[in-house]
């Protein structure tokens, strides 16, 4: 299973951030939109955990018991060499603390995880050769998050899907 560790934003966030999404499609009409549905901020990415690892590692990040993360999305860029568009914005003390313990976390119970430094965005689309649309937003998106948790990567009939690993959402 491939697991990161994410902020999953309220209904709010989540549909401010589909409303971005839809007239940049015609723009970049090759690349992958992410769906709404699977729209989230990774505090760490794990990478390949087996189903028994993930399980019994999803009550531990459940057990942080973070504060919600408010946070603001006020920019649009993309990562050429990951060919991936994004929605972010600076940081925070608030996010940078979830971030600092969520890998503290990680590193005492001794999971590997990508140690590259913190660059807090949203997925848009993947699969992007050129974004154009880079820079500050029109109109900065409130982020909220509703919870942090461990998810891990499937599919349904409707592509993708990010399920959380021993929860509910």
């Amino acid at each position: 299973m491939r697991c990161f560790v994410a902020a999953w934003p309220d209904h709010a966030t989540r549909q401010s951030l589909e409303q971005l999404l839809a007239p940049l499609r015609a723009q970049v009409p090759a690349a992958r939109p992410m769906q709404a549905r699977n729209l989230h901020l990774t505090l760490a990415f794990i990478g390949e955990l087996d189903a028994a690892a993930a399980t019994s590692l999803a009550p531990s990040i459940d057990d942080l018991m973070l504060p919600p993360i408010d946070w603001t999305v006020d920019c649009m860029g993309w990562f050429p060499r990951a060919r991936v568009a994004w929605a972010g914005g600076p940081t925070n003390p608030a996010l940078e603390a979830s971030v600092n313990a969520v890998r503290t976390l990680l590193d005492a119970l001794g999971v590997a995880y990508d140690r590259k430094a913190f660059v807090a965005h949203v997925t848009l689309f993947r699969d992007v050769r050129a974004f154009a649309s880079s820079g500050p937003l029109a109109e900065a998106i409130p982020w909220r998050t509703e919870h942090v948790a461990l998810y891990a990567a499937a599919r349904d009939e409707r592509g993708p899907v990010y399920q959380r690993v021993g929860g509910t959402a």
